[in-house]
């Protein structure tokens, strides 16, 4: 299964939130079972083999309906407002209950730098 993609746009400073609900690519699109799995998601500047890590998203990330394939990413403002870097790029991966990755989810992550502080 080819990774979907999905941007995200972050307003530094300002919590962000979405619910990702995984389905597969039949045409029914049915959710896919998250039972057993865990999530990871990291930020890096480039797609680069020695890109340095910018974010690691472990701890926003939460399965809250695993047989409906619901993910939810929590950044709390006072997260992003430690970011000094505006623009990466990120995949997250599900990874099932006998250590296999399967990345699901790829895109751009750009910051929208905080004026008022």
């Amino acid at each position: 299964m080819a990774a979907a993609v999905f941007d995200l746009d972050i307003e530094q400073g300002t919590d962000y939130q979405a619910v990702l609900t995984l389905t597969d690519l039949t045409p029914d699109r049915q959710p896919v079972d998250l039972t057993g799995c865990q999530v990871r998601a990291q930020v890096r500047p480039n797609h680069a083999p020695g890109a340095g890590l910018l974010h690691d998203l472990a701890e926003q990330l939460a399965i809250t309906d695993a047989a409906a394939g619901q993910i939810m990413l929590h950044i709390p403002g006072d997260v992003s407002s430690g970011w000094d870097w505006r623009v990466g790029v990120y995949d997250l991966e599900v990874v099932d209950a006998g250590g296999r990755p399967l990345r699901l989810l790829k895109g751009a992550v750009r910051v929208s730098p905080e004026v008022t502080r």
